[in-house]
């Protein structure tokens, strides 16, 4: 082919590249440096494991969003309370897994909801022909002992009444859900709350037993990333929001999430329960 009919191309070429180029160097980056994300030990959502990696549904979104960014990641692992308090000085950058709230959003930006969450109660397998509760009232009704981890939102009804629970010596608080669990197989307490994905997974992977959810529910959110304004910019949550609208379209978000649904119904199905609690660590899947 003579070489003057590639001209045209050439021509094309040389007109839209420096164009291509000026978008790039005038957008902002979405992580000139490493982005910081803190994490708590809340499976199957996040956890450490026995190498010290980061594991979890809401860590494989995360590690996703910013493989399509192109950004670096490093996961931290701190406690639910400092975490928040190092957002806010902007030694962390993100928090995965987060419900808005007007108060978080005095120190937070807020991405668009990435998946959502859903709060019920639970009982032991063993007990659950003997409690059923179709509206909050019956708790008080029936003096059934409510086990609440101390750090998380559990919907409007437990906050309205949390008051009302502890005059009535119904509410009994734990440090965080794995000790509700433990708690609820001695007997103290008669159910837990909590997320309908994180609480079976937790009972069955630590503690080797089973939990049937009531059919009440409590709650249900919309959840997001919490970006510390102290470190982010408008701008790049602009951008994140863009990767969350994009795996959301492919259907990759939708992947991961089922993977870990069907893994959380695989692991309760399969374990088997023990006379006393295990203490071994969760383990990478």
């Amino acid at each position: 082919m003579p070489w003057f009919k590639y001209v045209p191309v050439l021509f094309m070429l040389f007109l839209v590249l420096p164009a291509v180029s000026a978008s790039q160097v005038n957008s902002p980056l979405p992580c000139k440096n490493t982005i910081k994300v803190g994490y708590n030990d809340w499976p199957p959502y996040a956890w450490q494991d026995p190498q010290g990696e980061a594991q979890g549904l809401d860590v494989d979104l995360m590690r996703a969003f910013t493989v399509y960014l192109g950004c670096e990641v490093h996961f931290i692992n701190v406690p639910a309370k400092r975490s928040h308090q190092m957002l806010r000085a902007g030694q962390l950058d993100v928090l995965m897994g987060a419900t808005m709230t007007d108060e978080r959003q005095n120190y937070a930006l807020f991405s668009t909801y990435y998946r959502d969450e859903e709060l019920r109660l639970f009982v032991l397998y063993e007990q659950k022909d003997q409690i059923n509760i179709d509206k909050w009232e019956d708790i008080f009704t029936q003096k059934l002992r409510l086990l609440v981890p101390s750090s998380g939102w559990y919907g409007a009804d437990y906050q309205e009444s949390q008051y009302r629970l502890e005059q009535e010596h119904l509410l009994v608080l734990s440090p965080d859900s794995n000790k509700s669990v433990q708690m609820l197989i001695y007997g103290r307490g008669d159910m837990i709350v909590g997320d309908t994905l994180a609480m079976p997974y937790i009972a069955s992977q630590h503690q080797r037993i089973k939990l049937v959810p009531l059919k009440l529910v409590l709650d249900q959110n919309h959840i997001h990333l919490m970006f510390s304004k102290a470190s982010i910019k408008t701008s790049q949550l602009e951008q994140f929001n863009h990767a969350i609208k994009a795996l959301m379209d492919n259907g990759e978000i939708a992947r991961v999430i089922n993977k870990w649904q069907q893994m959380t119904l695989a692991k309760q199905s399969n374990m088997s329960r023990l006379n006393s609690p295990l203490t071994t660590l969760y383990v990478s899947p």
